[in-house]
């Protein structure tokens, strides 16, 4: 039984070799529609233009230095908004507004913006202690 069974599928694997791909009974009238088709077609569709890239121009921004040990960045003015990251006190940062006892600021290096008490910054330089 096993022996008939590989002789039958050898003879149907030969078969579709041989004769080619077996694409099962088609009616006439579709035979005649894929013999009119292009096996291949391209259509060309133009792209709409694409707009430039924005380019980050450096901007002259104010700045102001960190007076506090350590600053908690904030992502809203108030102290109820949770920290999106860390000052040291004589790091500089840029301004971008100021509202109500708070100054959003960007942080140059990692493009972190938030918010932070204007308590803790001044617009002069640190002197730091050396050790």
């Amino acid at each position: 039984m096993i022996r008939a069974t590989l002789i039958l599928s050898a003879a149907v694997y030969l078969t579709l070799v041989i004769g080619g791909q077996d694409d099962g009974q088609k009616r006439i009238g579709l035979m005649q529609a894929e013999a009119n088709t292009p096996a291949f077609s391209y259509r060309y569709t133009p792209r709409e233009p694409q707009p430039e890239p924005r380019v980050r121009t450096v901007s002259t921004l104010p700045t102001a230095f960190v007076t506090a040990s350590t600053l908690n960045v904030r992502f809203g003015p108030s102290t109820d908004r949770h920290a999106v990251g860390k000052l040291s006190q004589g790091e500089e940062v840029s301004v971008l507004r100021r509202a109500a006892g708070w100054t959003q600021i960007r942080i140059e290096g990692d493009g972190v913006e938030g918010w932070v008490s204007s308590d803790y910054l001044t617009d002069a330089p640190l002197r730091m202690a050396a050790n």
